[in-house]
C-alpha cells in the first residue's frame, strides 16, 4: 500500500495547510494520505486554539484519508525529539513517503544538509561546545558553529520549516530507506490568500477577519477557540504550586533553570516568558510552561524514547477504515481506537493518560 504522511498542527488550518495536501495528493498519488497531527499543544508550546478531533475533522475535509495523534510527549520536545518521535510514531505505517513544508523545494540540498550534520565534524563539534559555554542555545549554538564553517547550510538553516525538514531527514536514517521525501515550496503571496497560522491567531485575538485565509468549514467554526489567558492563569498556577526540586523533573528543565523558576516574581504568563535567556529561547520557556502543567516529566520522556511506538485514531475516512485501521492494529507498535482503548497495565499508558491530561486542560481554556 502506498502511503503518504503529513505531520502537522493545524493550529487553527488554514489554505496553506490546504493547498499542501493538494499538491502532496497529486505529486505522489498514495492510496492514503496519513496525518500525524498534535493533539491538544504545539511544538512551540502553545495550547491549541482547537481541539484535535475538531482539526482532524478539517484535515479529512481537506483530502486526508486518517489523522492520528501524535503523543504530547513528542508534540512538546525540541525540533530533534519532535522529529525523532513523530517518525517512530509514523513508522507503525511501515514504508511511506513523508510530505513537508520549505522554504526551498531543492530536496538534494536539505539531504546534504542533514548529512552533514548527521556526520558532525571535529571542529563542528569544538566550535558547538565553545558556543554553548557562552549561554546560547542548542540550536543557535549549531547556526553560529555552521556559519563558521558552512555558511550555506547555516543560511538553509534559518527557517523553522527547513531546520525541521532537516531533522525529519537525520531521524530516517534509523529505518533503513523505508520512508521516502515529499517537499512543497512554500511561497509567500502578500498576505493576499495565504497567512502562517500565528499571523492568524493574531487576527483571531485582535478579533479580525479570518475568513480570506482559511477555507470555510474553519470560519465556521471560529468562535469556538481557546483562551489564551485562561491557560496563562492555569499554567503560572501549575508553576507556582511546584516546588524547585519539583521543577527540576520537568521534561525539558535543566542546568539550574528549576531555581530561576521557582525565585522569579512572575503572576502570569507574560512574567513568566520574562525568563528568556540565550540558552532558555521563547519557545524553549514556553514547552517548559506546558510541560509543567501538564506534569510531563524526565521519566516519562524516557519511557517514551525506550518504549514501542504508539498512536491513537483521530479521524479516518469510512471507505479507508478497512485497509488503513488493520495495518496500524497488526504493527509493531500500540494502536487505540479511542484513548479509553489503552489498558491500564499497557506500558504505555502513562503517555496516553497524558495526552487525555493535555485535551481537558486544552477543553478548560474554551
Amino acid at each position: 500500500m502506498k502511503i503518504t504522511a503529513v505531520i502537522a498542527e493545524y493550529n487553527p488550518f488554514h489554505n496553506g495547510h490546504l493547498k499542501h495536501l493538494r499538491i502532496a495528493k497529486r505529486e505522489t498519488q498514495p492510496d492514503a494520505l496519513a496525518v500525524l497531527m498534535s493533539g491538544s499543544f504545539t511544538q512551540h508550546g502553545d495550547v491549541c486554539v482547537y481541539d484535535r478531533y475538531t482539526r482532524a475533522k478539517w484535515a479529512l475535509q481537506a483530502g486526508a484519508d486518517i489523522v492520528l495523534e501524535m503523543p504530547a510527549v513528542y508534540s512538546l520536545s525540541h525540533a530533534q525529539g519532535f522529529a525523532e518521535g513523530a517518525l517512530k510514531t509514523l513508522s507503525m505505517l511501515g514504508e511511506f513517503t513523508l510530505s513537508f513544508g520549505t522554504e526551498s523545494d531543492e530536496l538534494q540540498d536539505l539531504n546534504m544538509a542533514a548529512e552533514f550534520m548527521r556526520s558532525e565534524s571535529r571542529d563542528m563539534s569544538d566550535l558547538l561546545k565553545g558556543y554553548l559555554g557562552q549561554g546560547y542555545s542548542v540550536a543557535k549554538s549549531r547556526t553560529l558553529a555552521l556559519e563558521n564553517i558552512r555558511p550555506d547550510i547555516a543560511n538553509m538553516l534559518n527557517s523553522p520549516n527547513n531546520i525541521l525538514a532537516v531533522e525529519y531527514i537525520k531521524a530516517a536514517a534509523a529505518y533503513g530507506g523505508k520512508i521516502g521525501f515529499h517537499s512543497v515550496e512554500r511561497k509567500p503571496d502578500d498576505g493576499k490568500k495565504y497567512l502562517s497560522s500565528t499571523k492568524i491567531r493574531e487576527l483571531m485575538r485582535e478579533g479580525r477577519d479570518i475568513s480570506p485565509f482559511v477555507p470555510q468549514y474553519v470560519y465556521e467554526e471560529s468562535e469556538a477557540a481557546a483562551s489564551t489567558e485562561k491557560y496563562g492563569i492555569i499554567s503560572t498556577y501549575a508553576m507556582k504550586a511546584m516546588t524547585a526540586a519539583q521543577l527540576a523533573e520537568i521534561h525539558n528543565i535543566g542546568e539550574g533553570m528549576e531555581n530561576r523558576i521557582s525565585q522569579a516574581d512572575f503572576t502570569d504568563m507574560s512574567g513568566f516568558l520574562g525568563l528568556t535567556s540565550r540558552r532558555y529561547t521563547r519557545s524553549t520557556i514556553k514547552r517548559i510552561a506546558a510541560c509543567a502543567t501538564l506534569g510531563l516529566n524526565k521519566n516519562l520522556a524516557a519511557l517514551a524514547k525506550s518504549e514501542k511506538p504508539y498512536c491513537t485514531l483521530l479521524a479516518v475516512k469510512p471507505s479507508k477504515k478497512k485497509t488503513l485501521l488493520p495495518l496500524l492494529a497488526a504493527s509493531d507498535g500500540y494502536f487505540f481506537y479511542k484513548h479509553s482503548d489503552c489498558p491500564e497495565d499497557c506500558p504505555v499508558r502513562p503517555l496516553v493518560d497524558l495526552d487525555e491530561k493535555a485535551a481537558k486542560i486544552q477543553n478548560l481554556c474554551r
